[in-house]
Order: structure tokens, then C-alpha cells, then sequence
């Protein structure tokens, strides 16, 4: 059941990512927004290749959070239908709202109308019908 819930935590792990790779970008974005040149790096023209420097970062950060978006969204049509798999709606409800919503168990249980410690079990017998589904 581990490998399985591991499987189904990849879209939330990406997720992770992206926000970390928007934060570099942001804080780059700024940077670039606050460089200072001194008189002595405008004699030696380094002015272009101080904002060239941080131009050739934010592109790269670019292209690093288009690869991670197409990543998700690949996750997310891989566990979308494994889940679909399920032949229980309320399973399949449940395992949406964790691993594609990222929702909290508080959550979760709210929504099905469940106590926690239910939904808990309900959860695992989730993993246990998807670990047969993702073992075949």
C-alpha cells in the first residue's frame, strides 16, 4: 500500500516544486528590479551583463516551471484514472480530494459526512482496492 500511496502523492510532490520554482522566479524578479549600477560599472559596461546574468536565470526558471506544469498535468491525468478505476464513488471521491485537491482529513471527513477516524479506514480500503488494481 506504501508504493501506492507514494504513487498517488507525485501530483502533490510536483505541486511542491512548481510553488518553490515561483518563489525563485519571483525573488529573481525582483533583483532584476532592484540592481544599482555605480559609476565605475557604467566605465566598464558591465551594466548588460549584470541584468543579462539575471534575464538568462528568469529564463531558465521559466522553462523549469513549463517542464513541471506539463509534469502535473500528466500526474494528474495518470492518477485521475487510476482512481477512476475504483468502483466504489465514495472512494473514488475521497482519493480525489487528497491527492488532487491536497485537501486535510478534517476536510475530507466533513464533506463525506464522515468522523475522521472513519474516513481514515475508508481511506485505506481505498489503497487496498488501488494497490490490487495497481498490481495487476
Amino acid at each position: 500500500m506504501g508504493e501506492v500511496k507514494y504513487y498517488l502523492n507525485q501530483v502533490y510532490r510536483i505541486e511542491k516544486m512548481l510553488k518553490m520554482l515561483e518563489r525563485e522566479y519571483n525573488q529573481k524578479v525582483k533583483e532584476i528590479d532592484n540592481i544599482s549600477i555605480s559609476n565605475s560599472e557604467i566605465k566598464l559596461n558591465s551594466i548588460a551583463s549584470k541584468v543579462e546574468n539575471k534575464v538568462i536565470e528568469l529564463l531558465a526558471l521559466e522553462n523549469d516551471i513549463k517542464e513541471c506544469n506539463i509534469k502535473k498535468e500528466v500526474a494528474i491525468d495518470e492518477i485521475s484514472r487510476i482512481i477512476d478505476k475504483v468502483d466504489d464513488e465514495t472512494l473514488k471521491k475521497l482519493l480525489k480530494l487528497r491527492y488532487l485537491e491536497f485537501r486535510k482529513w478534517e476536510s475530507i471527513a466533513y464533506i463525506l459526512n464522515y468522523t475522521k477516524r472513519h474516513t481514515h479506514r475508508k481511506h485505506n480500503e481505498a489503497l487496498r482496492k488501488l494497490a490490487k488494481i495497481y498490481n495487476k
